[in-house]
């Protein structure tokens, strides 16, 4: 029987990797505490239900700008 692991907290790398963006962006985003991170043995790493929210929030503003302006098309 195979045994799924799902890691909880992910470095760096592998946080860039989720989120598909660059490792200076994320370090970066990390000290403008635009997302949350903790240091164990010199090492950043990002919770994936974080990391989760981040995309989702993005998600989210990018159909609210996209359909502000929609309506401001339409409304010319």
């Amino acid at each position: 029987m195979a045994v799924i692991s799902q890691k909880r907290l992910l470095d760096l790398k592998e946080a860039a990797n989720y989120l598909s963006i660059s490792r200076p962006k994320l370090y970066e985003w990390s000290l403008q505490g635009k997302i949350l991170s903790v240091r164990i043995d010199n090492k950043r790493l990002f919770d994936v239900l974080e990391l989760d929210e981040l995309s989702i929030g993005s998600s989210e503003k990018e159909h609210e700008n996209a359909t502000c302006e929609c309506l401001q098309f339409i409304k010319k």
